[in-house]
């Protein structure tokens, strides 16, 4: 058969490519959450906003975007003082609606690639 060692060759590579797909979805995905979790906290003395951080687990194929502010909780689930200000949930849906399209089109261009060498 004509191709089969070059076709051998390309779907020994797919694995990393797919990865690497994979892990630039999660990256992409994780960056737009942080910044809209930015966007959408509230604000007040600017510690919510300076807080959002990223972080990465599995090499890479899982990501969070954190609020480390002290104060998240009170924020976020209100006090008997203050109002629940929610920002983080509606990014979180936000992100659960958008993440499977950007997921499935990153790693089937990835697959597509390789298959064309």
């Amino acid at each position: 058969m004509r191709g089969l060692v070059e076709l051998q060759g390309k779907l020994r590579d797919m694995p990393d490519e797919v990865k690497s797909a994979a892990r630039g979805a999660v990256k992409a995905e994780t960056s737009e959450v942080a910044e809209d979790l930015r966007m959408s906290a509230p604000v007040l003395t600017g510690e919510l906003r300076a807080g959002i951080r990223e972080r990465y687990r599995q090499g890479g194929l899982s990501g969070q975007a954190v609020s480390t502010a002290r104060h998240t909780t009170f924020v976020v689930n209100g006090t008997s003082d203050t109002e629940a200000q929610d920002f983080m949930t509606p990014a979180g849906e936000r992100s659960r609606q958008r993440f499977p399209a950007r997921a499935r089109e990153a790693v089937s261009g990835a697959v597509r690639k390789a298959a064309k060498g």
